[in-house]
Formats: C-alpha cells, structure tokens, sequence
C-alpha cells in the first residue's frame, strides 16, 4: 500500500460547500477538462469521518492543489487544513459529485 500523500482539504459545515449547487458544477467541469484522475475530491459528512478529518456534521473537498482549496475557500468560507489521505481509497469511496442543489420555487404568485 502507497504511503498516504498530504493534501490540502477545506472542510465546513454541512450545506456550506454544496448547497447552492455551484460545487458540484466545479468538480464536474474540472473532471471535464482534466479528466477523473484529478486529484479533487468532494467528502460527504460520512466520508470526513471515515476519513479521521472529523467527527463533527462536516463536508469536505480534498485536493493536492493549494491554489484550488484557496479559491474554494474566498468563494464558500470554511476552515483549510492538511492531512495525509491516501489517494487510493480517495479514488475507491470519494468519485460522486457532491449532492445536487435543492430546486426552489421562485416563481411569482398574486
């Protein structure tokens, strides 16, 4: 077994990541351009706490990428930490997209 790589990871409350849907569109459009071999990841609260990053309602997106977390981070808030992940069970448990926005009646009633 490879030995675990550091990698950058922002880590926030449920909902703060992925709750407009504009994460979910950035991991997409990164996969489309780069391929699903990139090293970008989103954790759901279950996979931060398989993962050892946390035991608290958080969701996670893990890069080897610093400039990428930080970006994340102006855009979505939350807190950047390192870790050692190993990039192997990051590509078995944590290649699903980060959930889909909720739709939203914005429609205008009399």
């Amino acid at each position: 077994m490879p030995d675990p790589i550091p990698q950058y990871i922002l880590i926030a409350p449920v909902g703060q990541l992925c709750g407009n849907g504009q994460l979910r569109e950035t991991i997409s459009e990164r996969r489309n351009r780069q391929g699903n071999d990139v090293p970008f990841w989103y954790l759901s609260s279950d996979l931060v706490q398989k993962f050892n990053i946390s035991t608290s309602n958080f969701e996670a997106v893990v890069s080897d990428q610093k400039t990428a977390i930080i970006w994340l981070q102006l855009r979505f808030g939350g807190e950047i930490i390192n870790k050692k992940l190993d990039l192997h069970q990051l590509r078995q448990s944590a290649m699903e997209l980060p959930p889909a926005a909720a739709h939203r009646d914005i429609s205008i009633t009399d």
